[in-house]
């Protein structure tokens, strides 16, 4: 957080609001975490900064609320595994009724769709969610997205967007992992993205 915030704050000269949305940790849901750094009995250092930690959120408050971006993260909070394909259905319906244009619709259905837990028995309940009447809007909102392209667009920039972190924390790619980005699926791009926080290396992540 601390070394993103210089880097931001060197590059545009503007001030800067660091933000951590933490999609695993919960601590307190939202308050203020700090990074410290000491020199003997000296403190040179200390970087405050808010949070977000989702999985100490309540699902229901917020994907009934009218904060559009809380409805598609609260894929991420808790809620009682009964409920989860309720939840997805329901922020799906959501996001379809709001008040966005349809790329939006498509980035915060795209996060549900990335992030809901499902098992396969809760993914059986979710698809059959979805065919019922009260959210046939969410079936037709689907196809709209697919014809228009947007799915096309959201590939491409999800794959430049996780190239640059990638830079950012491996430095500059060599071809094969260039190579591999490029034909990755939007599934894929998904999968990696979640796995970077964890990887070590780029082999960690299957891209050597």
């Amino acid at each position: 957080m601390f070394d993103a915030y210089v880097q931001l704050r060197r590059k545009h000269r503007l001030p800067v609001l660091p933000i951590g949305v933490y999609l695993r940790v919960g601590l307190n849901g939202i308050g203020v975490d700090a990074y410290e750094e000491h020199f003997w009995e000296l403190r040179p250092l200390r970087f405050e900064y808010l949070y977000v930690g989702l999985p100490a959120l309540d699902a229901v408050e917020y994907v009934t609320g009218e904060n559009w971006l809380g409805v598609a993260l609260s894929a991420l909070m808790t809620i009682s595994k009964d409920r989860v394909a309720w939840l997805g259905a329901e922020a799906l319906r959501r996001i379809q009724a709001a008040p966005l244009d349809d790329q939006q619709r498509f980035l915060l259905g795209e996060c549900v769709q990335a992030y809901l837990p499902l098992s396969e028995e809760q993914q059986r309940k979710f698809e059959k969610l979805i065919a019922s009447e009260n959210y046939k809007g969410v079936q037709a909102m689907n196809v709209t997205w697919y014809e228009k392209g947007i799915e096309k667009g959201i590939e491409s920039g999800r794959r430049e967007a996780l190239r640059e972190m990638l830079e950012e924390r491996f430095g500059a790619l060599p071809s094969l992992a260039l190579a591999k980005l490029e034909q990755s699926s939007l599934d894929q791009l998904r999968a990696l993205q979640r796995s970077l926080a964890k990887a070590k290396s780029l082999r960690d992540l299957g891209l050597a």
